[in-house]
This record gives structure tokens, C-alpha cells and sequence, in this order.
């Protein structure tokens, strides 16, 4: 999968949980959800972080989930240049069992209006 975002916007993920076997949605109460970006995957410390328990992270239908990217969580990270992305995955907790639903790249493109722009 391949986020694309302006750096320094307000920007939604939203993803749904299937079930593969029956491959239909899953309504479970996870109890947290992760959504972590990090420069390479095995770099011990990320550089965005949004959860469930935090409200980074919301339910809004049976199943289906809402990211939010606020400001400020890329104002201060480099843009990516060409070939260059940062890494992500979405990590589900249910009943203490771990799975990672989906990882990809995070990539942060140029900002064209500025907030000195909106006057």
C-alpha cells in the first residue's frame, strides 16, 4: 500500500478489517489499534505514532477505521525525494494476539499552499 500526503496537511487513512476466510468485514473491539511511520522499518524509534486508546485512531462503521494526520505531525519531516519513502504498518491487538493488516509506504510530498497563503 502507498500513502501520499502533502507535508503540513490534515490527512485521513481510513481502512477496513476483512476476515480472509469468509472474506467478509470483521466486527471486533480491538483493543488498541497502531498506526506507525517510521524512516526504515527497523529503526527502533518512529517518527509518527497514532493509536486507538489516543483517539489518533477512530471507528466510524462496523470494521472500517479513520487515521488522522494531523499538521503537525509532518510540518518538521523532510519531504521525500524521488525513490524515497518512509515506512508504515497498521498493527491490530485483539484479545492479546498481534497482526500486522497491511505495511507500505508513507510518502510526504511538497506543500503548494502555504498557511501564509490562506489570508
Amino acid at each position: 500500500m502507498r500513502i501520499a500526503m502533502p507535508r503540513g496537511d490534515i490527512y485521513y487513512i481510513e481502512f477496513t478489517v476483512i476476515d480472509e476466510e469468509p472474506d467478509k468485514i470483521m466486527d471486533i473491539d480491538f483493543q488498541e489499534i497502531f498506526f506507525t511511520v517510521k524512516k526504515k522499518y527497523s529503526d527502533q524509534n518512529f517518527i509518527i505514532q497514532k493509536k486507538l486508546s489516543t483517539g489518533g485512531i477512530s471507528k466510524i462503521d462496523t470494521g472500517t477505521y479513520r487515521i488522522k494526520i494531523n499538521p503537525e505531525d509532518t510540518n518538521n519531516l523532510p519531504i521525500c525525494k524521488s525513490n524515497e519513502s518512509y515506512e508504515f504498518d497498521i498493527e491490530l491487538i485483539h484479545e492479546n494476539i498481534i497482526k500486522s493488516t497491511v505495511c507500505g509506504q508513507f510518502i510526504l510530498t511538497r506543500e503548494v499552499t502555504w498557511a501564509s497563503n490562506e489570508g
